[in-house]
């Protein structure tokens, strides 16, 4: 195998692939559409968005997924291989007290108005009360499935934070998730070896409301639709099955995070649609291969945390 590829896919994804079919096409693919830059068009993207989602580890190893806010330029690219990220504004869960120099995040632009979305991995080199300085380990762009289009105003209440912390979901938790048209998931691998493809990775879920559905032991079951066959999410959770889904009420300007350890469900090879969700509205297709099965190990809830609205 050689180096090149090695520097794309790591052995989860390599695997995934190969169970889904992908891998051949992958070995094609991933050299080329995954860069170790990002072309100019992404640079300014992000440095248009007023969010940036960011998955992390915590100081105590916890896969985090979380959120940084701003006016437009809060993120700067001064070169294809940099970003620098204003962080004071983010969900209220502090995020400067968990990240360090050298650590691997995550990233994660998204533009619901557009559909677009752009994702890049990157480490950290440089972090201030401020600020932090990123070099870009992988960047690479989104197709626009399953995202729904959305105009936001900002949050009168933004800022007046609160949080609480359970270890089971309670009623409203349940109606935020089952009504839920995305969520956000943070994973992470990371086997000691220095390669662009460790480290924290965050990507977008997304359906019609009520993709996320919600069974009688309280796990979330999210079926995994048709995608661009990289597996970046699943061959992490593959590794590592320690998860991180960040829910976001625009209406209420609330968030949800929720700390899972995950399970992989593969079906049947035959025609048949997944018994536990199906997918037709959103895919045309009835042919579910995988459900994602989230058992629930910590939830925190944050009031007034989105710096947005939904309009």
């Amino acid at each position: 195998m050689s180096n090149e590829l090695l520097s794309v896919w790591h052995k989860g994804e390599q695997n995934i692939q190969k169970r889904a079919g992908t891998y051949q096409r992958m070995v094609d693919i991933g050299p080329k559409f995954i860069r170790e830059f990002m072309p100019q068009q992404h640079r300014d993207f992000f440095s248009a968005l007023p969010m940036i989602y960011i998955g992390y580890t915590d100081h105590l190893s916890q896969t985090r997924a979380s959120m940084l806010f701003g006016a437009a330029n809060f993120i700067q690219s001064p070169s294809e291989t940099e970003l620098i990220i204003n962080t004071q504004h983010s969900l209220g869960d502090y995020i400067l007290d968990d990240i360090k120099v050298g650590d691997r995040v995550g990233l994660l632009g998204l533009e619901f108005e557009t559909k677009r979305r752009n994702r890049a991995s990157a480490i950290i080199t440089e972090i201030n009360q401020k600020n932090i300085r990123l070099t870009i380990l992988q960047s690479y762009g989104n197709c626009p499935k399953y995202i729904q289009p959305k105009i936001f105003r900002k949050n009168r209440n933004y800022g007046e934070f609160s949080t609480t912390i359970s270890q089971q979901l309670n009623q409203s938790d349940k109606h935020i998730i089952s009504s839920a048209d995305a969520f956000f998931i943070a994973s992470h691998f990371d086997d000691g070896q220095q390669l662009n493809n460790r480290g924290a990775d965050i990507s977008h879920r997304g359906g019609s409301a009520g993709f996320v559905s919600i069974n009688s032991q309280g796990q979330l079951l999210v079926d995994d639709y048709l995608g661009n066959g990289f597996f970046n999410t699943l061959g992490n959770l593959l590794e590592n099955p320690i998860a991180s889904l960040l829910f976001c009420d625009w209406h209420s300007g609330h968030a949800l995070h929720v700390t899972v350890s995950s399970q992989i469900i593969w079906h049947g090879e035959t025609k048949q649609t997944s018994r536990i969700l199906t997918t037709n509205k959103d895919t045309g297709s009835d042919q579910v291969k995988r459900t994602l099965c989230f058992s629930v190990m910590k939830i925190e809830r944050f009031i007034n945390a989105l710096a947005y609205r939904a309009s």
